[in-house]
């Protein structure tokens, strides 16, 4: 058994004391064994349905730290609930969907499911919840989506109660390419979010900083994706709903101590508060005219209330939508949602947040129609018309054209090393270098840190990369952006001995520093980093320069990578001079012009082309004339750090070979 077990309260993201103490009372009695797996696909026939009722997927959040959050699918057209179908549609992937669902919604022919403590967006065919792709946001919480765009709301930084706990921010992503292509600072934890004239509004929280929380709306206008204007609403800020009328309802979680949970109305036109209402709600859902609602407004009982709104009155209409008998089997009120058409309400129960949970279908006048068993934590519903289909359609030759072998994966220390990906107890090399694969291989869109200046990752495709005359042969993607790129260096090499294994001659792409720079490139550097438990991490060069990776509120965690048994690492390659500039108290990583990886945005193709041309030799960096390649290293090529944002790292989302 392991020391501890991550309760799902953890979800509430450590909002009070209280909350801190009912987590170590579960942690001494409801703690899992490690051998308690996800349980496989099962199906179970619970309701006719009809044509009238919608399908679904439903969401099961799974305990903190047990990566353990599963999909689940009603059928309404057979009545048939099928429990955990993430793994029988997708068998390849390791780890299923992973640590902590926190919302799910479906956008055309995609369904996105916010992966919290795996800080990943998984995103799925909405017909048969193959996977697509991945999006890696820290600490991501919820995601809405507008006129081709998903805009997911972040942490930030780490799972942890910090008075000092950073600012959040909300992360643009393109559908079509699931790139990120532009963020906005908002306040502190966002949480859910809302599109209404032409504008994003941001619930902010602020439960990192307890007890000193966040009370504001942040408003951001799309055009630009910058914040126009904060509005004062309250403390606690969490769930956001629009009403037939266009106003938004928002929910304020109190501080489960004197300050009650309340529903607040935010007029979009003006941007001003203008409605308060007594009602504790922490989850609520919209059907018309009618906002249902459950919660506790935690100051006098912690038994939970379920309440209908009349949205245009304004007013609390009925002070139960349950029937008594029922509200007393339900332990823990953890979801909401409600049947587009036949308006049965979809309840789900976490009950001890450790075991399975529920979910119970609720006709209009509060009686029970069915119930049935789901994964850990049932929350998130997204409706469907489908019928659950687990073939899967994925193109065999394409797929040879993105990553499909990790070989190695040996960072530097830095600021996010052991996080991404995640470094587990017990994990060795292979294994790291199998999460490298599930993050960034065959077109999943993860993210993987390279750390500081000289770490690497090895890769190969599923074919051999041909040198096209007169044209890029292949792609990497980072995570660079506009005043923030983080430049690597290409290196490539043919599998001249017929093994299989990265271990022929390596020869690195030159790029334009080469010409640009020239004098101010340092070619062989040499560099050792010395293990230094929870601190700053000391390196020396060959040279006898000495410096050392400095730690930062904002990542906690181990920077020298904990699968690596060696005291010091060494790494040898070019380093490019620095490309940081400071603009007041804002540093500036500047682009250069080309053939790095991490350096220009994803949406720019010829910034992230790669030539075979222009491999030239190690030492000499005379032309090598290579027919193809068959192995792919990447390493940070620079080595510097600004106060605020910590060391320059390389990060790659994927790779690919350009089609002839």
């Amino acid at each position: 058994m392991k020391d501890f077990c991550n309760i799902k309260l953890i979800y509430n993201q450590l909002h009070s004391a209280r909350v801190l103490i009912i987590l170590a009372v579960l942690l001494l009695t409801a703690c899992r064994s490690d051998d308690e797996g996800i349980i496989g696909h099962q199906e179970q026939k619970v309701d006719g349905g009809g044509a009238s009722a919608m399908s679904f997927y439903l969401l099961n959040e799974g305990n903190m730290g047990s990566n353990k959050a599963t999909l689940d699918f009603y059928d309404a057209a057979t009545g048939t609930y099928s429990r955990n179908i993430y793994g029988e549609a997708n068998p390849g992937v390791v780890q299923e969907l992973g640590d902590v669902g926190n919302d799910l919604k479906i956008n055309g022919s995609q369904l996105w499911a916010v992966i919290n403590g795996s800080n990943l967006v998984e995103v799925m065919d909405a017909q048969t919840a193959v996977h697509i792709g991945q999006v890696s946001i820290p600490n991501c919480r919820y995601v809405t989506f507008d006129d081709g765009f998903a805009y997911v709301s972040s942490y930030a930084g780490p799972i942890q109660l910090d008075p000092n706990a950073r600012l959040g921010y909300v992360a643009k992503i393109d559908t079509a390419t699931l790139q990120v292509v532009a963020m906005c600072t908002v306040g502190y934890q966002p949480e859910q979010m809302v599109v209404a004239n032409r504008k994003l509004w941001v619930a902010n929280s602020g439960g990192y900083r307890f007890p000193n929380y966040d009370r504001t709306v942040s408003v951001i206008d799309l055009a630009s994706f910058t914040v126009e204007q904060t509005i004062d609403v309250a403390i606690n800020l969490h769930r956001m709903t629009i009403d037939s009328q266009g106003f938004i309802w928002v929910t304020s979680r109190g501080d489960y101590g004197t300050t009650p949970a309340r529903l607040y109305v935010i007029d979009p036109a003006s941007a001003t508060v203008c409605a308060m209402l007594d009602v504790p709600a922490t989850g609520m859902a919209v059907n018309g005219d009618s906002l249902f609602c459950y919660g506790a407004a935690w100051t006098a009982s912690d038994k939970a209330g379920y309440y209908i709104v009349n949205t245009r009155t304004r007013e609390l209409v009925n002070d139960s939508f349950l029937a008594d008998t029922l509200a007393d089997r339900i332990a823990t009120p953890y979801g909401i949602a409600l049947q587009p058409n036949t308006r049965d309400i979809l309840l789900t129960d976490a009950g001890d947040y450790v075991t399975p949970g529920r979910l119970y279908c609720i006709a209009a006048d509060g009686t029970l129609r069915w119930s049935v068993r789901t994964g850990d934590i049932p929350a998130h519903i997204a409706f469907i018309n489908t019928s659950f289909n687990t073939e899967n359609q994925s193109n065999d030759e394409d797929s040879l054209n993105y990553i499909c072998h990790v070989y190695e994966y040996r960072p530097a220390p830095g600021q996010f090393v052991n996080v991404l990906p995640k470094y587990e107890e017990g994990d060795d090399a292979q294994a790291m270098a199998d999460k490298c694969l599930k993050a960034i291989g065959h077109n999943a869109g993860g993210l993987v840190t390279l750390g500081a200046w000289g770490g690497y990752i090895t890769f190969g495709f599923g074919r051999s990369v041909e040198n096209l005359p007169d044209a890029p042969d292949f792609q990497i993607f980072g995570n660079a952006f506009s005043g923030n790129s983080e430049p690597g260096i290409v290196w490539v090499s043919r599998d001249e001995n017929g093994n299989g294994e990265p271990d022929d001659l390596w020869y690195e792409l030159s790029g334009s520093a080469d010409t640009d720079s020239m004098g101010k490139v340092l070619y062989g550097l040499n560099i050792w980093y010395s293990a230094n438990a929870m601190g700053d991490i000391p390196w020396i060069d060959h040279l006898g320069h000495k410096g050392v990776i400095g730690r930062n509120q904002y990542h906690t965690q181990e920077y020298f990578p904990l699968w690596l048994t060696d005291e010091k690492l060494f790494f040898a390659g070019t380093m490019l001079p620095s490309n940081m500039t400071k603009n007041g108290s804002t540093y500036v990583l500047n682009a250069l012009r080309s053939g790095y990886v991490d350096n220009l945005p994803n949406n720019d193709t010829a910034g992230n082309s790669f030539d075979i041309d222009d491999a030239v030799e190690i030492v000499g960096r005379q032309p090598v004339g290579l027919k193809k390649i068959d192995f792919v290293r990447v390493y940070t090529a620079m080595r510097q750090q600004a106060d605020n944002i910590g060391e320059t790292s390389t990060e790659i989302s994927g790779a690919r070979i350009i089609p002839k």
